[in-house]
């Protein structure tokens, strides 16, 4: 750490691992923000003039549902921002006198940030302005910030912090590696999503376009899922302390996938798909991107996140030219969810899975070019 970089932390009141932890918690509540965003305006098209904004109205019919998931979203956001707020206030960076206060600023940021996106969900058509559901995104923000400024939610929070300082490394660029983990935990909660691919499991090259079994289809779809399973493996160490149990750590977080797909699966598909996330092809990149990560975790950090980057790199590629996609409504007939809110999931979850490669390429890299190694 630099005299300057220590010069800054002691100027703010915190320490060099709490603003770490802050700068993460800040990109943590942006990407939230995003997903959030793009949850409430997709699909981004056909915007015109509304007839009437019906947010200043009171719908004919309130589906529960629709309520308890628009509590359900601002709750996290508004918790996020309040820890944010509150750590800034200790610090003295804001003046903010006590937990009232930072409730009540919290919630005003939450309303207006509902308020802006229900009113532009009256531009797009298929979008309906709701006043229930700025309602409901207002007491989930007021519940979100209450839980975190509570006894128990500061509580939580310190648990947290000790957690991750055990069992995660101190580097300056661990807690944006947590949030990428957290965004592909996020997509793989989509049962039609296979493990380490592009495209889903609705992919016409398996529903009989072309045998799957042919070496010329299977092995490029397995060398790529080798590829992104050892990037994947890498990514983890590189976020993981010295002398941490690397393969076991990441079996784990594979087994929780697994089991989270399953459930989801079981909820939400019309019928069961373990035949097609067990392809020939998957288990077999799946098994040798084991062997091949057991191989290279043993380098030193620099060329962890140098083989990382190679590797998630080439493994994307290869996702992108072995896929089939077929059409998104497609994707949506394996589906059996009469609740609501499945094409905002499926396109949302969709998305972060192709996505995903390319912001772990770039982080990859910079966490190469700084070449600091965490202790």
């Amino acid at each position: 750490m630099s005299a300057t970089g220590s010069s800054a932390a002691s100027d703010t009141g915190l320490s060099t691992t709490q603003t770490r932890m802050l700068r993460a918690d800040c990109g943590a509540l942006l990407t939230y923000l995003f997903i959030l965003a793009y949850a409430s305006l997709n699909p981004f098209f056909g915007w015109r003039w509304p007839e009437a904004f019906t947010l200043f109205s009171l719908p004919k019919y309130v589906v529960t549902f629709d309520v308890l998931i628009n509590i359900a979203a601002y709750a996290p956001l508004a918790a996020m921002l309040a820890s944010v707020l509150r750590h800034r206030a200790q610090a003295g960076v804001l003046k903010l006198a006590g937990s009232v206060q930072i409730w009540c600023v919290t919630v005003a940021a939450c309303a207006g940030i509902s308020l802006c996106l229900e009113i532009l969900q009256a531009f797009l058509p298929g979008r309906v302005s709701s006043s229930v559901d700025l309602l409901a995104n207002i007491f989930g923000a007021g519940l979100g910030a209450a839980l975190v400024l509570a006894a128990p939610g500061r509580l939580l929070i310190s648990a947290w912090q000790q957690w991750r300082q055990r069992y995660f490394s101190a580097g300056d660029m661990t807690g944006w590696g947590l949030i990428l983990l957290a965004l592909w935990i996020i997509a793989q909660l989509n049962p039609a999503i296979p493990f380490f691919e592009a495209g889903h499991i609705a992919n016409p090259i398996v529903a009989g376009s072309a045998n799957p079994n042919v070496p010329l289809v299977l092995l490029p779809q397995a060398a790529g899922i080798m590829f992104n399973v050892c990037g994947f493996v890498l990514f983890v160490a590189l976020l993981l302390p010295p002398n941490r149990a690397v393969m076991l750590n990441v079996l784990l977080l594979l087994t929780i996938s697994v089991v989270l797909k399953i459930a989801m699966a079981a909820m939400m598909l019309k019928e069961p798909q373990m035949i097609d996330w067990m392809a020939p092809a998957r288990v077999i990149g799946l098994t040798s991107g084991l062997i091949l990560a057991a191989c290279f975790v043993r380098l030193g950090f620099r060329w962890r996140a140098f083989w990382a980057t190679l590797f998630v790199f080439a493994g994307g590629l290869m996702a992108k030219i072995t896929s089939i996609y077929g059409a998104f409504d497609e994707t949506l007939r394996l589906f059996y969810w009469p609740h609501g809110q499945l094409v905002n999931f499926a396109g949302l979850t969709r998305w972060i899975n192709e996505i995903w490669p390319l912001l772990a390429v770039i982080f990859l890299a910079v966490l190469f070019v700084s070449r600091r190694e965490p202790h």
